[in-house]
């Protein structure tokens, strides 16, 4: 299926995840339809997508109004499952980490014509394992955004065993169609490239705190303004090209046999979560949030990352016109 041909976008979840998802097709002009079980839960996406765009549209990223973005997402409540679905040509699963819930939503997406794309948009798991009881697996692949998916460019684009090389295609090709820089996994595995990254860094950073080596707050200023400084414009494998492979594999033997093996999170994170103290919509996290900052500093770490995703389209236009 030609990229272009995709017309109907389907987004099952209504989430933070849900509402990025979304508007990024939206804002790409394709249909949205967003399917939920609760009307909380979709009024609050059709807020938060209107509030997502009108910052778009204040850092110079909209070449279109809000108004008529918004008009292609349109709301659907469980039961109106069969018409939200009706005459889709894609499908994205964004509901909770719970591998029942998923088996059971794309057992019955199953029913859909063979030619519907189903992805879902998994943290974790590996698409042949939601898919295994499915008779028609070929066409379900991992379409994983990154939070908020609004924002962050990359999306990483994962199959299962059954999955037909026309479906990634078409997938890679309405990634980049809807502007988003998509990453090809070449292996099915658990957590994909960039959580397993993220995993092995929190493992690290889970010991560190846990020995007393560094404080929260020193930690985020010293990531910030070094290798994530670093990162935000050159990629692990360029950076270690500069740094010279040979001081790299020098570094590396010396650090490799000190690092944390931990098999369990980190004893800190595990009592905060006990307490209640699960981040900024608890409240309390690393840091305090006092009541009712709770969206201040969502869009305030939202409009951080639009100042970065300028000059992050700045930068890929230069380095596809050299």
């Amino acid at each position: 299926m030609n990229p272009e041909n995709i017309k109907r976008v389907v987004v099952v979840g209504a989430g933070i995840m849900g509402a990025g998802i979304a508007q990024n097709f939206a804002q790409a002009g394709l249909q949205v339809r967003v399917l939920d079980v609760t009307r909380k839960a979709l009024d609050r996406c059709r807020s938060q997508i209107s509030s997502n765009l009108e910052e778009f549209h204040e850092f110079g990223l909209l070449d279109e109004a809000v108004g008529s973005i918004c008009e292609r997402v349109t709301f659907y409540l469980n039961d109106e499952f069969s018409e939200a679905v009706t005459n889709c040509d894609v499908v994205v699963e964004a509901m909770p980490e719970v591998i029942e819930l998923k088996r059971e939503l794309f057992a019955r997406l199953d029913q859909l014509p063979e030619h519907v794309i189903l992805a879902s948009n998994t943290s974790s798991m590996t698409i042949s394992r939601i898919a295994e009881k499915m008779t028609t697996p070929e066409r379900v692949i991992g379409l994983h955004y990154f939070n908020p998916a609004h924002i962050i460019p990359a999306v990483e684009i994962h199959k299962g065993k059954a999955t037909n090389e026309s479906v990634i295609t078409t997938i890679t090709d309405l990634m980049n169609w809807v502007g988003k820089l998509p990453v090809l996994v070449r292996k099915e595995v658990p957590g994909f490239v960039i959580n397993r990254l993220t995993g092995a860094m929190e493992r690290e950073i889970d010991y560190l705190l846990d020995e007393g080596v560094v404080s929260p707050e020193d930690l985020d200023r010293a990531v910030k303004g070094s290798y994530g400084f670093r990162l935000a414009c050159l990629g692990p494998m360029e950076a270690e090209d500069m740094i010279g492979l040979d001081t790299a594999a020098r570094a590396s033997a010396n650090i490799f046999p000190t690092l944390s093996n931990a098999q369990v999170p980190s004893s800190q994170l595990l009592e905060k979560v006990e307490r209640g103290e699960l981040g900024i919509k608890s409240g309390e996290g690393w840091y305090h949030y006092p009541d009712n900052t709770q969206s201040e500093t969502l869009g305030r770490n939202n409009r951080r990352l639009l100042q970065q995703l300028k000059l992050f389209d700045l930068n890929r236009g230069s380095e596809a016109s050299e």
